[in-house]
């Protein structure tokens, strides 16, 4: 029987034993979390409501300036002209 070089490798990943380094690696990840968080002091109010101030004032300037730009223009209208945006097809069904 054949036997595909990754499943040869799962076995024997399955029957070995882990490392030792690995060993207490949960708590230590916990640890250094926990020591990370309390330098921090964790997020303030101040912060989130200036966040939250920038962030509104972009999205009004950033509306504002797009606006500007896509205004209504008032376009001459004609029905069967060349510059009407119409395929030229459509200016033969009259005909």
């Amino acid at each position: 029987m054949m036997t595909d070089p990754f499943d040869r490798d799962l076995a024997r990943l399955a029957h070995s034993t882990p490392p030792p380094t690995l060993d207490g690696l949960e708590r230590r990840v916990a640890t250094a979390i926990d020591a990370g968080v309390s330098d921090t002091g964790g997020l303030s109010v101040h912060g989130l409501a200036l966040a939250g101030g920038v962030a509104l004032m972009l999205g009004i300037v950033g509306g504002g300036a797009v606006a500007g730009r896509i205004e209504a223009r008032e376009r001459p209208v004609a029905v069967a002209a060349l510059d009407a945006g119409l395929a030229p097809s459509t200016l033969l069904l009259g005909r």
